[in-house]
């Protein structure tokens, strides 16, 4: 059976990762003189609990080859192939520390590194599309052509509380972050060839969700699109932005998924977007 891994940054419905079996490998979020890893040793409650203090201020950064490599040999046998879909190369290191670990190993396991040119829940869609496109009898091949299918049409559009958490990452600078908290501006981030990019700005949270689901609107028109609503500490206004956006599309699967934490460690508490993809690829 082909092994897929995920990184750190994938968004996913509890219970995912078992029922279609793939791993992740956790990224490290730094906080203070501290490094923690999800699904290790901190929650995302533990998380927001911690950056409340502005003093303690999360970076995240790529896990090391090594710790790729000893994962991927824990998991594998010699002669196995993994498939390894990961977070965009323009917005993290992991993709590269992901190839070095590849070239460690190609004399004993075949890794398979793929860009996924995004984050969030497009991982975790690729990866079950990966799963089931191999239960299927899909070759190795025939699935990397549908993930790059997936990466060309796949759309991440999401909106800020605030860019608080964007500045302290580096994300911004610091007067745009000061006055979209001094105007109560909400920003609109939209993924586009592999970076998330502040694409708008509007003055309440109904404008800014009314935002983001008008941009999947006119990416996708009356198309059949599989969904899925991410969100940081904010599941009420999730439930908002799934029945506002399924009134107006045409959606054959909308999933909720919270944000994991190096996601959250850039964009902040109270983020909501939308991951969409057509139903057909």
């Amino acid at each position: 059976m082909l092994k897929i891994i995920v990184d750190g940054s994938a968004d996913m419905p509890e219970g995912w990762a078992e029922k279609y079996q793939f791993s992740i490998v956790p990224i490290p979020i730094q906080i203070g003189d501290k490094t923690y890893y999800q699904g290790v040793d901190i929650t995302p409650d533990q998380f927001y609990k911690l950056v409340e203090n502005p003093e303690n201020q999360p970076k995240t950064a790529a896990p090391s080859p090594t710790k790729i490599k000893e994962m991927i040999e824990e998991l594998c046998d010699v002669g196995d192939t993994v498939l390894s879909i990961n977070v965009s190369g323009k917005m993290s290191a992991t993709f590269s520390m992901v190839k070095q670990a590849a070239d460690d190993l190609k004399n004993k396991i075949n890794v398979i590194p793929f860009d996924s040119d995004a984050g969030s829940a497009v991982l975790a869609l690729m990866a079950r599309e990966a799963r089931l496109r191999e239960a299927a009898g899909d070759s190795v091949e025939e699935i990397l052509e549908v993930l790059s299918r997936i990466k060309e049409r796949v759309m991440v559009v999401l909106t800020l509380d605030s860019l608080e958490f964007a500045y302290r990452s580096g994300r911004v600078g610091k007067l745009q972050s000061a006055l979209t908290s001094f105007l109560k501006i909400k920003p609109i981030v939209t993924l586009k060839e592999g970076m998330l990019n502040v694409s708008g700005m509007v003055r309440t949270r109904k404008k800014s969700l009314e935002s983001i689901v008008a941009k999947v609107k006119e990416e996708f028109g009356d198309e059949a699109v599989k969904v899925a609503i991410v969100h940081s500490q904010d599941q009420s206004t999730a439930d908002v932005l799934k029945e506002m956006l399924e009134n107006v599309m045409n959606t054959t699967e909308t999933i909720y998924t919270e944000l994991s934490i190096s996601v959250a460690a850039n964009l902040g508490p109270k983020t909501v977007g939308i991951v969409a993809m057509p139903d057909e690829i």
